[in-house]
């Protein structure tokens, strides 16, 4: 704005813009001119038009520039014509700019929530996901108490029973680390079917993508069920790779309710693709048995966003339900 334009709004409401420090609605009081100097204004601030880039600093009592009233004098390139005049207070003006704020950091999350999704989904499809853990493996040490053997966190102080445990786990043969499952006391199998026979305090392995929920219930379902799963994915034209979120509410229970032997609820996954979502509503019923098969049940329940609808059903027996 020139001195000439800034002359005619003395009095008046203006822009004070202070970049990445927030814009404020101010009176323009006086200007200050001076022979081959830039003009320079006095002001009187009323109100806040765009609050601060940066987050609340607790090292701050205020995180905007200028309190209500608050004098000051300011350098014309600062000050900015005012599109439309403001009639909130200024105790208003802060609490909508902090609102729009707020719409622009959420919009913003969500933005970048989409984008971390998508390349995780594309992580997913090349069995790659575990790349983006800061660091890709647990490590624990084999300890066996009294009958019953165990994985040791040294890190957390925390263990874990190895009997019925569902992780793939890696062990170190002759220097290489090798996927392998547990069979019973301390001998694993390598997916070569290797058997490797560990002993007490020797290192295992896990990979942190096993700790995503969808992971960890693909391998808690028996066989047929997983079946039943794939099945129902396939006449939608999706597989595991599609997968964008699951709520594994059977994970929660099992890791919460040590002592139950019987288990009922509805997990929930999300899948998408280029063209569509899906929802699958997993019903399951679990009931542990000590020296026999436990008796499961699982149903699936698929729809897409076009409104098909697809169900798949197994059981080891009949249900109530």
């Amino acid at each position: 704005m020139n001195r000439n334009k800034a002359n005619q709004l003395i009095g008046h409401q203006v822009v004070i813009d202070e970049a990445a420090d927030g814009q404020y609605v101010a009176i323009l009081e006086e200007i200050i001119t001076q022979p081959n100097t830039p003009w320079r204004g006095i002001v009187r601030i009323i109100g806040v038009l765009s609050y601060p880039a940066y987050v609340l600093d607790p090292n701050r009592e205020h995180s905007i520039l200028y309190n209500e009233n608050q004098k000051l004098e300011t350098a014309g390139k600062n000050i900015k014509e005012i599109q439309e005049p403001m009639n909130k207070s200024f105790k208003e003006s802060l609490a909508f700019s902090l609102k729009t704020k707020w719409d622009e950091v959420r919009d913003m999350n969500e933005r970048y929530d989409k984008t971390l999704a998508a390349i995780q989904h594309e992580l997913r499809k090349l069995n790659s996901e575990h790349l983006i853990f800061e660091d890709a493996y647990v490590y624990y040490q084999l300890v066996k108490k009294g009958r019953k053997l165990f994985i040791y966190d040294e890190q957390k102080k925390e263990s874990l029973s190895l009997e019925g445990c569902p992780f793939e786990f890696e062990v170190n043969v002759k220097g290489e680390w090798r996927s392998s499952f547990y069979v019973k006391n301390f001998l694993f199998e390598t997916n070569q079917k290797e058997q490797v026979e560990l002993d007490h305090g020797s290192t295992v392995r896990l990979n942190k993508a096993q700790f995503d929920p969808y992971r960890i219930l693909m391998n808690e379902l028996d066989e047929p069920s997983l079946i039943a799963l794939e099945r129902g994915l396939k006449k939608l034209g999706i597989g595991h790779e599609h997968s964008v979120y699951c709520h594994n509410s059977l994970l929660i229970q099992l890791l919460s309710s040590f002592n139950h032997k019987t288990f009922s609820g509805v997990n929930f996954i999300s899948y998408s693709n280029d063209k569509n979502q899906f929802v699958v509503q997993h019903h399951y019923e679990r009931t542990i048995l000590e020296d026999e098969p436990d008796i499961t049940f699982d149903r699936f329940e698929f729809t897409s966003d076009l409104g098909e609808r697809v169900l798949t059903t197994y059981a080891t027996q009949f249900t109530n339900d």
